[in-house]
């Protein structure tokens, strides 16, 4: 009886292993289709997992783009298995799929819960697309086309009829690095709350020297009128390099968070993309999506060529044996110099006469691209053309 059991428990080990190879493969195989459909999971969503269940295999998962969800369910027939794929988005927000971000700083993740690493933010007033909802979780798309996953609280969805309302009110812009709205039209009443760098406000009424505002999620707030402006440095659609860099050198030693994109904190591809966005330019998210577009700055015979406002990507180039690997980006002051987040926002050069130089910056140093004269929507946007801010600006 002991041997027959031994036997028993021998072929459902088997079993089991040969159940967890074909899962194996299986997965395997699907990451190279979704591999093969989509170049940037970043930029679209496809999330895809392979179990099995009382021996079957099963495709589950969610993605945003048909081609790929055709491709894999066409698999799973061919396969065998179960699909379960949700094309997105979800039947609630296929006709109304705007949200408007309500807080400061909206923190953004990689999964709907708070200990999932934090891949992004947005800032308040910025307009997103939102595809599914997951408990307190929905699942959004910001302007720069990023996904990710955002709390409840930190959005308001709206209808197309009630987008179109919002976008009839008034827009201004904070201009402080950090500050407050109040309850009320007096600076010592109760905060509503807190405002940073280039939140969008919606403008329903002037008094005291005043603004009231209303957040999309319908709280009502008071911002002083001088620590706003209109968005003149957006519809002139018009950068230089100076008002850029002088908008940068007010994130001088505001502290590294990886995800960050605000005046609160940032990262390095965070902290270029805001000392742009001041002036109506939108960036992509990453430093190695960013590396991508703009004009090639030629620094072959030496980094002279570097003009003010260009950004330069540091990582590894490519070699016969691995491929490129771009992790970092900076904003070049000029003179060879450079401004970045790094731990905090700091200031070095690739000039090794200077006491700004750091080896380790030279060593890595990728490429350099030129924004100024090159924003023209591949890659590189205006934020008064972008479909998503479209949507909430006046005419």
């Amino acid at each position: 009886m002991k041997f027959i059991h031994i036997i028993f428990l021998f072929f459902l080990v088997m079993a089991s292993c040969t159940q967890q190879q074909q899962s194996s493969d299986i997965e395997q195989q699907i990451d190279q289709l979704i591999d093969q459909q989509i170049k940037d999971k970043r930029v679209d969503y496809c999330k895809v997992s392979v179990s099995v269940n009382e021996g079957q295999p099963a495709v589950t998962g969610a993605t945003v783009s048909k081609t790929t969800f055709d491709a894999l369910r066409t698999f799973a027939s061919e396969n065998g298995c179960d699909f379960s794929v949700d094309l997105l988005p979800e039947d609630t927000f296929s006709e109304n799929p705007w949200g408007i971000v309500t807080i400061s700083v909206c923190n953004i993740r990689s999964n709907s819960r708070h200990s999932a690493e934090m891949v992004t933010q947005a800032i308040m007033g910025t307009p997103v697309k939102v595809y599914r909802k997951a408990g307190g979780w929905y699942l959004i798309q910001t302007p720069d086309r990023y996904f990710g996953w955002v709390d409840g609280a930190g959005i308001a969805t709206k209808s197309n009829s009630e987008m179109a309302e919002w976008k009839t009110l008034k827009k201004v812009l904070y201009k402080n690095q950090y500050g407050f709205a109040y309850a009320e039209a007096d600076a010592k009443s109760n905060i509503a709350t807190d405002l940073v760098l280039d939140n969008l406000l919606s403008v329903v009424d002037e008094t005291a020297g005043f603004y009231k505002t209303v957040l999309a999620d319908g709280r009502e707030a008071f911002v002083k009128k001088d620590e706003c402006m209109g968005l003149d440095n957006w519809y002139n659609k018009n950068v230089v390099a100076k008002d850029v860099l002088a908008t940068a050198e007010k994130f001088m030693g505001v502290p590294y968070l990886w995800g960050g994109t605000s005046a609160k904190m940032v990262d390095c591809s965070g902290f270029v993309k805001s000392a742009y966005y001041n002036y109506g330019v939108i960036l992509q998210r990453d430093a190695s999506q960013q590396t991508l577009y703009g004009e090639l700055v030629d620094t072959q015979n030496g980094y002279e060529t570097l003009e003010a406002g260009d950004l330069v990507f540091f990582g590894r180039k490519a070699t016969e044996d691995q491929r490129e690997r771009v992790t970092h980006v900076g904003l070049c002051l000029g003179d060879q110099e450079f401004i970045h987040a790094s731990g905090k926002v700091r200031i070095n050069s690739l000039n090794r006469d200077s006491e700004k130089y750091t080896e380790h910056y030279e060593k890595g140093f990728v490429r350099a691209r030129r924004i100024i004269g090159n924003v023209d929507g591949d890659g590189i946007e205006w934020v008064v053309d972008n479909t998503f801010f479209k949507q909430v600006l006046p005419e």
